[in-house]
C-alpha cells in the first residue's frame, strides 16, 4: 500500500520567518517548498479580497473595519517591511506558474463567494480551500450554506472552535459536514490525539492539524498513522523545519 505524504501548509506564508502575510513571505514559503499557502481573507468595501489577519486598520488615528475601507485606503497601510497588504488577485497573478494550493480562513460567506469568483477567473477553483476560522463559534451552516449553494464542489474545511475542550462528537458537526459536503476537519495541535485522528478518518474525512511549531510535535504528528495513512495536512509558522522533518520521517513506498 502507498502511504500518503502529509501536505504542508505555510501559515501566512513563511510564518514567523520575516513579516507574515506579505508577498515576500508567500514567495519565501514557496521557495522553501510548501505545498500550499494558508492565510486569512477579508473583503474590502469595493469587493476586493485582501489577505491579512487584521479586522481593522488605523485611519486618521481611529480603528476602521476593513470592510469599511476601499482598496486604495487599505494600500496606504504599510506592514513592518513597508509592503502593502496583498490582494488575492496579486497573489494569484504572482504565483500562477507554481503548482500550489491555497487555504483561506473566512468569517463571512460573501468573502468565500468572492474568493470562488476570483479562483474561477484564474482557473484555480481546484486549487483552493475555504475554511471556517477556529475562533468562529457559529454552526457550520451559518458560514457555508450560501457558499455551497454558489459552488457545489469547492473544498470546504471545518476548523473546530478553539473553546471546545475536550472535543466531543457534537462539536464535529458530522451531520452538517455531510449535508454541506465539507471534506475535512482542522484541529488545533493541543487537542489532537490518535483516537480523534482515527475517528475522523473512519468517518471518511480528511484530518488537518494547525499551530504546529515545535520539533517534538512535528515528529509526533508526522509519524502518526492509521490504516497506513499519515495525517492529511499540517499548518505551521515554521514550514521550513516541518518540510525537512517530513522528508526525513515520511517515505512513500509500496508494501
Amino acid at each position: 500500500m502507498i502511504l500518503n505524504k502529509t501536505f504542508i501548509w505555510g501559515h501566512r506564508g513563511a510564518g514567523f520567518i520575516g513579516v507574515q502575510n506579505t508577498m515576500t513571505s508567500f514567495q519565501n514559503a514557496i521557495d522553501m517548498g510548501v505545498d500550499g499557502l494558508k492565510t486569512e481573507a477579508k473583503l474590502s468595501k469595493d469587493n476586493e479580497i485582501v489577505l491579512c489577519y487584521y479586522q481593522s486598520l488605523k485611519k486618521n488615528g481611529e480603528d476602521v473595519l476593513i470592510n469599511n475601507l476601499d482598496i486604495n485606503e487599505i494600500r496606504e497601510f504599510k506592514l513592518e517591511n513597508n509592503e502593502s497588504i496583498p490582494t488575492l488577485r496579486e497573489v494569484f497573478n504572482a504565483f500562477k506558474n507554481y503548482d500550489i494550493k491555497y487555504n483561506f480562513d473566512i468569517s463571512d460567506p460573501e468573502v468565500g463567494i468572492r474568493i470562488i469568483e476570483l479562483a474561477r477567473e484564474f482557473d484555480l477553483i481546484e486549487q483552493i480551500e475555504i475554511a471556517q476560522s477556529a475562533v468562529n463559534p457559529n454552526p457550520l451552516p451559518v458560514l457555508f450554506s450560501k457558499i455551497r449553494e454558489f459552488d457545489k464542489k469547492v473544498t470546504l474545511i471545518n476548523s473546530i472552535f478553539l473553546k471546545h475542550s475536550p472535543i466531543e462528537e457534537k462539536h464535529l458537526e458530522l451531520e452538517n459536514m455531510r449535508k454541506l459536503n465539507i471534506q475535512g476537519i482542522n484541529v488545533n495541535f493541543n487537542f489532537v490525539n490518535f483516537e480523534l485522528f482515527k475517528k475522523i478518518k473512519d468517518k471518511g474525512f480528511k484530518f488537518y492539524i494547525w499551530g504546529v511549531l515545535f520539533k517534538r510535535s512535528m515528529q509526533k504528528f508526522l509519524t502518526m498513522k492509521y490504516k497506513e495513512q499519515y495525517v492529511d495536512a499540517i499548518f505551521s509558522n515554521l514550514p521550513d523545519r516541518l518540510l525537512r522533518m517530513r522528508d526525513e520521517l515520511q517515505t512513500s513506498s509500496q508494501g
